[in-house]
């Protein structure tokens, strides 16, 4: 062959590997993803608003994904999310097409408390976000008469608030402070989700819960259901601050921990292991999704804040940094309620 055809074929064939180089990643991902389908788990059951948030980013993350997988919604409930954690950790392919959200408080603090039951370590997980932190409000029903937190501090009524289980913030805060700070609440533990204690307050049976906002599907103050009396993170005007609420150093401890499951919010996790291109993909498609009008949309129909997304690498960044020390005495602390 003419040693000039030979360099020009060279050169052909060195063009087609830059284009190739350029075009690899998008393709690459849009080729893997087309004609799959996504497995999408909420650690929660049914109705409550893990598994609300869970299916409103299934509804609109797939047209945000190279191929546009289908996204299918499903549900793992168990132990406050250890159940779906231990399945995306230990069970679940390493390849982008199994996500979960596992839920907050027990998820994210029972490996750090040394809970036997979560095998699995948070800091390897592939974090791909949130849609912003969960403000969690302790509600009070509006038939228990009591419209603020003074009022609460003066009452010598017994309350019921209704709780899931142990090391969820729902049970764990209310407990807390009736230790510390000596509320007048009886804590109900066992119920499956807040969806079953949000019936329980509309039926009379419970007189509170802690959760945020959005967990009710009609906003609890407007429905006349129940009121504020403080929160977690100062976006509610004019409501207390729940580190204000506790005085004692040990309990204000223990309750700067839970802010950290709280600040880190419902986030969307995927196993460990994911390569570098498909964990951007699925970064990009989920900062896209939760950004995007359809989803604000929706979320603000069901009075979720999503004004502030926390990215995947952010989320892992906080972690590291957040539960790497925890003091060995709010450890001790926080156990006492779990067990």
């Amino acid at each position: 062959m003419p040693h000039g055809k030979r360099s020009i074929q060279a050169a052909l064939v060195a063009l087609m590997g830059v284009a190739c180089a350029v075009t690899t990643p998008a393709a690459a991902a849009d080729d893997f993803f087309k004609g799959k389908t996504v497995s999408l788990f909420a650690g929660r059951p049914p109705g409550g608003g893990v598994d609300s948030e869970m299916r409103i980013v299934g509804q609109h993350l797939g047209a945000h994904i190279p191929g546009n997988p289908r996204v299918l919604p499903q549900n793992m409930p168990g132990a406050g999310g250890i159940a779906l954690g231990n399945h995306l950790y230990n069970v679940a392919a390493h390849d982008g097409l199994t996500l979960g959200v596992p839920g907050r408080t027990a998820f994210l603090l029972a490996p750090v408390v040394g809970n036997a039951n979560a095998r699995y370590n948070l800091l390897k997980f592939t974090w791909i976000g949130s849609a912003s932190s969960s403000n969690f409000i302790l509600w009070l029903r509006k038939g228990a008469g009591i419209d603020s937190l003074d009022e609460l501090r003066k009452t010598t009524r017994t309350l019921i608030i209704g709780g899931s289980g142990s090391g969820n913030a729902d049970t764990v805060v209310p407990e807390l402070l009736v230790k510390y700070e000596k509320f007048p609440f009886k804590v109900i533990r066992g119920y499956p989700g807040t969806s079953e204690q949000i019936l329980a307050m509309e039926r009379g049976e419970i007189d509170g819960m802690f959760t945020e906002r959005a967990s009710f599907r009609a906003d609890p103050v407007a429905s006349g259901l129940a009121v504020a009396i403080f929160q977690t993170f100062p976006i509610e005007p004019n409501l207390p601050l729940s580190e204000d609420v506790v005085s004692d150093p040990k309990g204000k401890a223990v309750l700067r921990l839970f802010d950290v499951p709280l600040r880190v919010g419902l986030a969307v996790v995927a196993p460990p292991g994911l390569n570098r291109d498909t964990t951007k993909t699925l970064r990009d498609a989920y900062l896209a999704t939760i950004t995007s009008k359809e989803y604000r949309d929706e979320a603000a129909k069901r009075g979720f804040d999503a004004v502030k997304p926390n990215p995947g690498d952010e989320l892992a960044a906080f972690l590291d940094k957040s539960l790497s020390s925890v003091r060995p005495d709010v450890i001790a602390e926080f156990r006492t309620y779990t067990e």
